[in-house]
């Protein structure tokens, strides 16, 4: 049985940094600021991915538009901040 990572609990505003393979149908690196995590949803994909809404933020911190971002949980921090 193999034991999957714990979803971590990323408070609205947690700024996430991602590579293209860590999240889906992007192609490419997100910066992404958190706005809400959709656990409801979520448990479909065995607790690997989590569907994350949010806002794309460039290297200044600039927002880029809102984002669902579906997110592979192994690339997320254990703590949010």
């Amino acid at each position: 049985m193999t034991t999957l990572p714990a979803i971590p609990d990323l408070a609205p505003g947690t700024l996430v940094e991602l590579r293209k393979e860590d999240w889906r149908y992007g192609g490419r690196p997100l910066r992404l600021r958190v706005g809400e995590v959709r656990h409801d949803i979520s448990r479909y994909y065995q607790d690997e991915w989590i569907w994350i809404v949010g806002e794309e933020v460039d290297g200044n911190d600039t927002p880029q538009g809102r984002v669902e971002a579906l997110v592979r949980v192994a690339a997320l921090p254990t703590r949010s901040g």
